[in-house]
């Protein structure tokens, strides 16, 4: 099964009454200042009720600070292919994610004020025709991301919820034990994806 248009979001859990202006002018700086990618532009989307509030987009994936169904946090959204296994690419779109996280986290202009939460994302998969929101697509997707989230989570338990609505994207919650932080996930998966 191909992963790579896989969309993830870690959630908030400081920092949601950031000013989007400051989302704005942060993910401006990063545009020349980002050498292992090629990101475009940024838009400010504020104006929409439970929406993105500001995308930064790129050529291989987008970023967004997102407050969709009213909780705020990034949005990844995979959009060109990654090589390898379906596990690869979940591992490394994860390594992306969180890496985005925690460049936000150490932001200077944020001066720590936003942190993210480690033990729940939502994975979701941005293709309708070839992941369709179904049990089939549940097991031929789980025991990939069951792969990753192992080493992940290295040991502790956690969770996949399906929210099987068929008029929604296929997705899933994973929330774990405990409360990691993101500089621990990344040094999980860090060289194994």
């Amino acid at each position: 099964m191909d992963a790579h248009k896989i969309n993830l979001k870690f959630f908030m859990k400081a920092g949601q009454h950031t000013d989007p202006e400051t989302w704005f002018e942060i993910f401006n700086t990063w545009i020349p200042d980002t050498p292992d990618e090629v990101l475009i532009d940024v838009a400010d989307y504020s104006h929409v009720h439970n929406g993105p509030v500001t995308l930064l987009v790129g050529f291989e994936a987008n970023y967004s600070i997102d407050n969709n169904k009213g909780r705020q946090g990034l949005q990844y959204d995979r959009k060109r292919p990654i090589e390898g296994s379906t596990a690869q690419q979940i591992g490394r779109a994860l390594l992306k994610a969180i890496a985005v996280c925690r460049r936000i986290e150490e932001e200077p202009k944020l001066d720590g004020a936003v942190r993210f939460l480690g033990n729940e994302i939502l994975v979701t998969l941005n293709d309708r025709l070839n992941a369709p929101n179904t049990s089939e697509t549940l097991g031929a997707f789980k025991s990939h991301l069951d792969a990753v989230l192992k080493v992940l989570y290295k040991g502790s338990g956690y969770s996949v919820e399906h929210l099987a609505d068929p008029k929604e994207r296929f997705t899933l919650v994973v929330k774990s034990e405990g409360d990691p932080e993101m500089v621990d996930l990344m040094e999980n998966l860090d060289g194994v994806f």
